[in-house]
């Protein structure tokens, strides 16, 4: 969703801004003669991280972190123009978008049908009111929605989040996972000024909820409704929405642009990340305050995240996790989980990229998802950067391949960096 179009958002955060709606039915109408790819080739140049993340179909690949069975149906709520919802559907059974914009409903399903992807489909609709029987889902998304929830409703926001949370849990099955990529409220893009990309406003999300609403009404003359919460109120939301378990990543750096992903908290991974100017930086001088904390205290960066994945379900276990069954198994072909580990964006639709090690060194690469080629001539699906910064070799040593759950597990190792 789109944030109010103000001077100080257009001047600082127009990156993150969609293109307006004459710009976007010239878009499907060109994408219907010459194709979604070449139309958006077209607009690239006036609207590049527009483009940027409408091409990017493994935008969600952090789902594959929760190991689901391929055989899942998945919702994406608030799925947008549908990059997520392309991508799930490459991977699991059936991927249904829904959106409360008809023209990105419109634009979601041409998009499938020129791919081909007849498994995935869009529909109009808001969170408040999901259309769907209970227990459809296996897995249910969301991508920057929620914090919208106030706008969609009379009442309370963060009453509004709350019943948008019940309806995704009445639509998941019983032993299905809810995953949400958000802001954090207490991000240290916002802690040094970055204007708010929800209301154009420096510090507001961040600040108590009485004095944002007095701020938001005199600069702006509208209610304050976009609620963010750092992550114990995540988890609590979640929680009280009924979800029986509740937990928190720290996508790196952005839920729309991110690397890594990194359990709150794992000094280690935070520690060697920074040391090797593997984190991408966005906005200066929150780069410059996080460069600080990194190198007095790592282990506090999560709590400064600018986006979190936040998780609910009966089992919100995932590959990071020292217990997950992904590692009893990997033990059998010699590999471990290492003394601390994090997952790296896989380029692949569908991938993602664990590297475990020891604080200082990496120790071996644990490749989960779909990857074609033959054996041999395999290689972990990492991008230039991953690879530049983490000094990898892209011919790392394959060391095993078994399938969990239908998908595709390769441990690559060791790793000489």
């Amino acid at each position: 969703m789109t944030a109010p179009a103000t001077s100080v958002a257009e001047a600082r955060s127009a990156q993150w801004a969609d293109p307006d709606v004459s710009v976007i039915d010239t878009l499907i109408a060109d994408s219907q003669s010459i194709g979604w790819r070449a139309a958006l080739d077209a607009l690239a140049a006036r609207y590049p991280f527009f483009a940027k993340r409408m091409r990017d179909l493994g935008l969600g690949n952090w789902h594959v972190l929760l190991l689901r069975p391929r055989t899942s149906d998945v919702l994406d709520v608030g799925c947008g123009f549908g990059s997520l919802v392309l991508g799930l559907s490459q991977y699991y059974r059936r991927a249904v978008g829904l959106d409360a914009l008809s023209t990105r409903v419109r634009y979601g399903n041409l998009r499938a049908r020129q791919d081909g992807q007849a498994n995935a489909s869009f529909v109009e609709g808001t969170g408040l009111t999901l259309p769907f029987a209970a227990g459809d889902f296996g897995l249910v998304t969301m991508n920057g929605v929620l914090e919208w929830a106030g706008l969609h409703g009379a009442g309370r926001p963060d009453d509004l989040q709350r019943s948008m949370l019940e309806q995704v849990r009445r639509v998941l099955a019983p032993d299905g996972v809810f995953a949400m990529a958000i802001e954090n409220r207490f991000a240290m893009e916002t802690l040094a000024g970055m204007p708010d990309t929800h209301t154009g406003l420096r510090l507001v999300p961040a600040l108590p909820r009485q004095v944002a609403r007095m701020i938001v009404q005199a600069r702006s003359q509208q209610d304050f409704r976009t609620y963010l919460y750092n992550a114990p109120g995540y988890m609590d939301l979640v929680r009280r929405s009924g979800f029986a378990r509740a937990a928190v990543l720290d996508l790196v750096s952005s839920y729309n642009d991110y690397d890594f992903v990194l359990r709150l908290g794992d000094t280690p991974s935070y520690d060697l990340l920074w040391r090797r100017s593997a984190v991408r930086t966005f906005y200066k001088r929150a780069g410059l305050a996080r460069r600080a904390v990194a190198k007095a205290w790592p282990g506090a960066l999560g709590a400064f995240g600018y986006a979190y994945l936040v998780l609910g379900g009966a089992d919100v276990a995932t590959v990071l996790d020292e217990a997950h069954p992904i590692w009893t198994v990997a033990a059998r072909h010699g590999v471990g989980p290492g003394r601390a580990r994090f997952a790296c964006k896989g380029t692949a639709v569908g991938t993602m990229v664990v590297a475990t090690h020891n604080g200082t060194h990496l120790e071996s690469l644990l490749e989960i998802g779909v990857q074609d080629g033959s054996p041999e001539n395999l290689a972990p699906s990492l991008s230039d950067h991953v690879v530049t910064s983490l000094g990898l070799d892209r011919k790392i040593p394959l060391r095993a391949a078994w399938q969990m759950d239908g998908t595709s597990v390769r441990a690559y190792g060791p790793v000489a960096n």
